[in-house]
């Protein structure tokens, strides 16, 4: 009965899709249940096809031909039925069903007019702009234009007046398209879905509709976290009271999923919040993860599953508390798991962001071979470049070029300073989409990440690099602001003083050095203890005070810098080595502050510092660390007095030196080697080492140190004389 009247299609394929949707029409007047309707969905998923795709209109205009309005007004409600459901429906070709439920719903528009019935009209549109909102094919900005158009339209119908509670629904669901929009500028677009939300809300109040209340309170916390103007800390914290709002509503056991989906939308509030401790503030995010994971099962809800696993993921990979190298691995692991489900066919924009995500945990990995890990690392971010292109998603594009840019910076494979260029021209890329006043915060990133390129560049003329650098971060320094960005400033102090320790390598200038050692000292004041980028900050001061004692000989600089060293010392552990940087602190401190030791005369503990420094680097990847430390250790036994060994140690710092075509190495270790061969009465080995280091000295405008050299070689020839005089006698 429930078929009578509807005409018959002519076509396989039509009389194929005519079956389907009236099985689908028989199922769903049993069972008008969404999950239930899936359920259906699930075991018809090979009738789930292009052919239905491209029978539908001509099915619909078959079935509604020579009908009267109200004889038509059934088969536009099953089709309407049909395409709100196959629209949300997970399984399958994701992007097909969209295409199903969007084409479904522009058929109905021919019965659902709006001057015979405003009111359906009204509906088609509204889940019409569902649809496209969540579009895969074709451009993302033109599905999100007519998402928005759709939603105008229905509320054309749909006033406060005549349909409130309709209304606040096209409000609310006209926030989410505004909250993704491309086109326009993005801080305006947020700016007007916050306001959306903000008119549902006079209806949607907690206690007239408590469900819906909740639902637009999370959709506003989602607009407050991208929220570009105001106080970045101010927005994350209205974020946070209003998914504690929903909450009051979402309860686990009245509105499980829901509760869930406000529970992952706190976790990234969390992730990102500015204000309170940060380490507090990431395992908070973690353990709102947790508890959405508790519903959000692989089997239950796919899609939310591996979201919430993704976002876990990014947690994990910021995490400050346990062990560095466990929170990347568990990072790693959960970008794995949702890309379980996350594949490129059924949801392309999520498994682009998960292979970004992916690639950030492959940058920071601390176990396996680094030089893997970042090859692995631009392998994720090229894949995800496949999905997130300049026209379709240019924000997703952008932060995807930036990661690669940081992966080529650290790249071990292929020669430094072609890595270094290839950073540059990514980074150059993003800023075609992170302009200041579209992206001030992610445009001040860029110029920072920019700024260390242009501080370790290779390529072009030392000192101009060195400038562009300097400028760079003083640019971002407009942005991130010790107010504003507490943590991101304190960041920017410190790269920006590395950059004037570098200069101050080229002018020999102090008053350099003293600006460096002002921005580390108030970098410092905001570094979260313990972290990366403390460890990082005290280890440049420790290298700033040391030079500066250089030529100030100040005894305070010297105390200071070891006090500096000791401190990035203690912090550090094996399992912290999560960047290049970092992991050389340790030898390398350990040789700074152990030569420091030996030559204030606590030999012993010097000395061994000097020997576990070379005892890690020696397996490394840091061969002028490695030269040092010889040098260093050579020095440090011919103080004790134990010239074979300083020998021994001066020989093998010369040839490394000498490998590594180190000039300077080269000279200072043929002048040690030259010292201990006179001390030890080998005169003319001795002075023919002298002799060579004090040439050098003189090629390298070293000449205080080339006239000491000489009255050695002086006092050395004497003897040497004395030596054969007395032998002829």
């Amino acid at each position: 009965m429930a078929n009578k009247g509807f005409g018959g299609a002519k076509s396989g394929s039509s009389q194929s899709a005519k079956q389907f949707i009236l099985k689908f029409q028989k199922y769903w007047e049993a069972n008008p249940d969404l999950k239930k309707a899936h359920q259906f969905f699930s075991s018809h998923l090979s009738e789930l096809n292009e052919s239905l795709l491209k029978s539908l209109p001509a099915l619909f205009r078959d079935l509604t031909k020579n009908k009267t309005s109200q004889e038509q007004y059934p088969i536009a409600a099953l089709f309407g039925n049909f395409g709100t459901v196959i629209r949300d429906f997970p399984l399958g070709d994701r992007a097909l069903n969209l295409e199903l439920g969007i084409t479904a719903l522009q058929q109905i528009l021919k019965v659902f007019t709006r001057n015979f019935f405003p009111k359906e009209w009204a509906g088609t549109q509204n889940n019409l702009g569902n649809a496209y909102s969540k579009r895969i094919r074709g451009e993302r900005a033109d599905n999100i234009e007519q998402a928005i158009a759709s939603y105008e339209l229905a509320l054309q119908v749909y006033t406060r007046d005549a349909f409130p509670e309709d209304w606040a629904g096209s409000q609310n669901n006209l926030g989410s398209a505004y909250s993704k929009r491309i086109r326009g500028e993005r801080a305006d677009n947020i700016e007007q879905a916050i306001a959306s939300y903000e008119l549902a809300l006079l209806v949607r109040t907690r206690d007239a509709f408590p469900e819906k209340w909740a639902t637009t309170q999370n959709n506003l916390g989602i607009a407050y976290s991208d929220r570009i103007r105001e106080e970045r800390a101010d927005n994350i914290e209205l974020a946070i009271t209003s998914y504690e709002l929903a909450l009051l509503v979402y309860t686990r056991d009245a509105f499980p999923e829901k509760w869930a989906m406000t529970q992952n939308n706190l976790g990234l509030a969390y992730s990102n919040r500015i204000r309170g401790e940060r380490a507090d503030n990431i395992e908070l995010a973690i353990a709102s993860f947790e508890l959405a994971l508790l519903v959000r099962t692989r089997d239950a809800f796919p899609e939310k599953w591996a979201g919430t696993q993704n976002n876990l993921g990014n947690a994990y990979s910021n995490r400050i508390r346990g062990e560095r190298a466990d929170n990347i691995e568990l990072a790693i692991a959960s970008f794995e798991l949702a890309l379980l489900v996350y594949t490129r066919d059924a949801f392309p924009e999520k498994w682009a962001g998960t292979q970004n995500n992916l690639g950030n945990a492959y940058s920071n990995r601390i176990r396996g071979e680094r030089a893997d890990n970042i090859e692995l690392a631009i392998a994720s971010f090229e894949l995800a470049l496949l999905v997130y292109t300049h026209g379709a998603f240019p924000e997703d594009w952008a932060m995807t070029q930036n990661n690669l840019a940081t992966a080529y910076w650290n790249r071990i494979r292929g020669k430094r300073a072609d890595n270094i260029e290839q950073a540059i021209i990514y980074l150059q890329l993003a800023l075609q989409i992170y302009t200041r006043d579209a992206f001030p915060e992610h445009w001040a990133q860029e110029q920072e990440n920019l700024g260390t390129a242009y501080r370790d560049r290779i390529c072009g003329e030392r000192a101009d690099n060195l400038e562009q650098a300097i400028y760079l971060y003083n640019q971002a320094a407009q942005i991130f602001t010790r107010e504003s960005y507490p943590q991101k400033w304190s960041t920017n102090q410190a790269h920006l003083a590395e950059a004037f320790i570098k200069r101050a390598e080229l002018t020999n200038s102090c008053t350099d050095l003293d600006t460096a050692i002002e921005l580390l000292q108030s970098s410092l004041e905001l570094a979260v203890v313990g972290s990366p980028d403390y460890i990082d900050t005290n280890y440049r001061l420790g290298n700033a005070l040391s030079r500066r004692y250089e030529h100030t000989k100040n005894a305070a600089d010297l105390e200071q810098a070891m006090q500096a060293y000791k401190i990035a010392l203690d912090a550090i552990s094996p399992e912290h080595y999560d960047r290049k940087q970092i992991w050389q602190a340790l030898p390398t401190t350990q040789v700074i502050l152990g030569s420091r030791l030996v030559s204030d005369g606590e030999w012993q503990e010097g000395l061994q510092m000097l020997l576990n420094s070379l005892t890690q680097l020696r397996t490394g990847d840091e061969p002028l660390a490695h030269a040092n430390a010889l040098y260093q250790t050579g020095r440090a036994y011919e103080i004790m007095s134990d010239l074979d060994k300083a020998r021994l140690y001066y020989r093998d710092a010369l040839r490394l030196y000498d490998h590594l075509r180190d000039n300077l190495g080269v000279v200072k270790s043929r002048a040690g080697l030259g010292n201990v061969l006179v001390s030890q009465g080998h005169l003319k080995k001795g002075i023919s080492e002298l002799t060579q280091a004090r040439e050098g000295y003189l090629q390298l405008h070293k000449n205080d140190l080339a006239n000491e050299i000489d009255n050695i070689c002086q006092a050395a020839q004497r003897a040497l004389e004395r030596q054969t005089t007395e032998v002829y006698v």
